[in-house]
Order: C-alpha cells, then structure tokens, then sequence
C-alpha cells in the first residue's frame, strides 16, 4: 500500500525491467562511496574493492538488462518480418501450386 502511494506521488511509470533500475541505483551508490572517499580522506584498499564490486555489480545488471530488451525488441522484429515474408511468398506464389498440397 504504502508503494503505491509513493507511485501516485511521484507519478513515475518504470518502462525498463528491475535489473536497470537497480544496476543505476548500485551505480549511484559506488560513485556516491567515491566522492564520500575523496572528501573526507577515507579511501583505503578494502574501501576500494567494496567500491569496486558495487559499480561492477551494478554495470553487470545494466548490461544484462540492455542485452535482455535488446533480445526482446530483436526477436519481435525477426517474427514481423517472417510474418510479412509469408504473406508475401503467399501474393507471389500461384494458387495452382499451393492447391497441389491439398490432395
């Protein structure tokens, strides 16, 4: 309940699967860790590494994401146009030949 009183308030509409969102949130939180780093001198070695692992996490569940809608978008086109190829080979096709399948 509470997440859809969020949504009506903030009247955003996500278009992209969870993975994109939260790969961009995992991304903003290790370049956040970065600027918290540099400015009050706290960067050490293990800082690093778990800075490190977050941006990669996230960079892998945006790509991950990008190639699943990529895919998707992809497959719908390669079934539309199949669909317009047989409607085609259907026009060109002469009907005495497509009839010679019936027997």
């Amino acid at each position: 309940m509470m997440w859809q009183t969020i949504k009506k308030w903030i009247k955003w509409q996500p278009t992209r699967d969870n993975n994109y969102y939260f790969g961009l949130f995992l991304l903003h939180i290790g370049i956040l860790s970065i600027f918290w780093y540099l400015i009050f001198d706290t960067f050490e070695p293990l800082a690093f590494l778990i800075t490190f692992l977050i941006c990669g996490w996230g960079f892998i569940l945006l790509w991950k994401s990008d190639n699943d809608l990529r895919f998707k978008e992809s497959q719908t086109r390669i079934e539309q146009l199949e669909r317009e190829l047989f409607y085609i080979k259907l026009q060109v096709t002469p009907t005495h030949l497509l009839k010679r399948d019936r027997r």
